[in-house]
């Protein structure tokens, strides 16, 4: 009986900065849920928001690679992600 193993290569620089990006934008997305619940809207809520929109694109694409990945793949790599941010 032969005993094979998975040999997975650590996450690639793009990977976690992948990660950085959502971590990132989720933080963003909180701040300006927090601002928008607030009234009036001043010209700081409406900087962040557009600072938010800008980066859409990026954090869409990141989100869609990180969601390519298998459970394992993505629990793996924040594992790794956290262990590199802490």
């Amino acid at each position: 009986m032969t005993m094979t193993h998975a040999v997975h290569e650590a996450p690639s620089g793009a990977e976690l900065a992948d990660l950085d990006l959502l971590a990132a934008a989720r933080r963003r997305v909180q701040r300006l849920v927090g601002l928008l619940e607030t009234l009036p809207f001043t010209e700081h809520t409406a900087r962040i928001a557009r600072e938010y929109l800008d980066e859409v694109g990026p954090v869409r694409e990141a989100f869609e690679r990180f969601t390519q990945l298998d459970s394992a793949e993505q629990q793996r790599q924040v594992c790794l992600w956290q262990g590199a941010t802490s």
